[in-house]
């Protein structure tokens, strides 16, 4: 695996290395208090993915990919930011949230950003092998 990564011509897989850092969001710091921020580098491994495509298909089919599958997120972070100020708008008179801990603040953050990149990496292989 090491050897394919060394000699390819798209070094995005080695972004891959950084997802290692996610496991650090299941230490404690020295108040005792979880780092939840560190698991949005889970989806780091997604980029072994990228570039294992990366190596089999040609340049102009994955820039097409690509290109398509940054659209398609974009969409997703739309619809994100959709659900977020709707849930703003109807806590007043739906939802009755008062007070959310910081702590579930960077989960939800840190999950989002690792589903975001893995989502990424699934789209380019769908738009690559599927249509």
């Amino acid at each position: 695996m090491f050897d394919k990564i060394i000699k390819s011509k798209s070094k995005i897989e080695w972004l891959g290395f950084m997802g290692f850092l996610g496991f650090m969001g299941f230490l404690k710091t020295y108040q005792g208090e979880s780092q939840y921020i560190f698991f949005g580098f889970f989806g780091f491994f997604s980029y072994f993915f990228t570039g294992y495509i990366a190596r089999e298909i040609p340049d102009e089919r994955m820039i097409n990919n690509c290109k398509r599958a940054k659209y398609a997120m974009m969409k997703w972070y739309s619809s994100l930011m959709l659900i977020l100020f709707i849930f703003v708008i109807l806590n007043k008179n739906i939802f009755f949230v008062q007070y959310v801990p910081m702590k579930v603040i960077e989960l939800i953050v840190a999950l989002v950003f690792a589903l975001s990149l893995i989502l990424n990496s699934i789209l380019v292989y769908y738009y690559d092998k599927v249509d």
